[in-house]
């Protein structure tokens, strides 16, 4: 990659689009996509680390609205006016981001009702995301491997029937000539 700082998720995106489209060097015929996508790979995985970090701290917590608004202590009066709801609709907000049932743009709304920018992120369960790219390049390595050995074992069946065919077909002539010759004919 270029010394290009990609500190956001868009300016990361627009990077690898801008690179996908470029695809093969022109004048070296050289494939940059896969270079490319592993430095990529290795940027964002630097960029994930905090949001693992997180995970790992907080543990399986459900209900992030009601605990900001409680530790900060905005009452909830104050976040329904700033929502332009009443209170009930701050409950239901706060229901509905445990039940993991809240919209993206409503959860937003929220956390700048309560001073705070919404964040999110995709972290790989275990590992990085280049294991978790080697994992699924070791998958689709395996399903092309299991597609091949079928294609192998059904030319192998057909073969094994054209033999049983041109077989089935060598010993019916060699009866027909004995048959003819019993009649009397002259067969070669």
């Amino acid at each position: 990659m270029p010394e290009m700082k990609l500190s956001t998720f868009k300016s990361l995106k627009n990077y690898l689009v801008k690179e996908a489209k470029r695809g093969l060097n022109r004048r070296t015929g050289v494939n940059l996509r896969r270079d490319m996508h592993q430095e990529a790979r290795q940027e964002l995985d630097e960029m994930l680390l905090a949001f693992r970090a997180a995970r790992i701290a907080v543990g399986d917590r459900r209900g992030w609205l009601r605990a900001v608004r409680q530790i900060v202590g905005i009452p909830v009066k104050e976040v329904a006016r700033r929502l332009g709801m009443c209170r009930w609709g701050v409950f239901r907000l706060e229901k509905s981001e445990s039940e993991s049932r809240i919209m993206l743009g409503t959860l937003r709304r929220a956390a700048e009702a309560l001073d705070c920018d919404l964040v999110y992120a995709l972290t790989p369960r275990k590992g990085t995301l280049e294991e978790l790219a080697a994992e699924q390049r070791a998958a689709r390595e395996k399903e092309r491997e299991a597609a091949l050995e079928k294609v192998r074992a059904e030319e192998k069946e057909r073969e094994s029937k054209v033999l049983q065919v041109i077989g089935w077909r060598t010993e019916m002539r060699r009866h027909a000539r004995r048959e003819l010759r019993k009649a009397g004919f002259r067969v070669r």
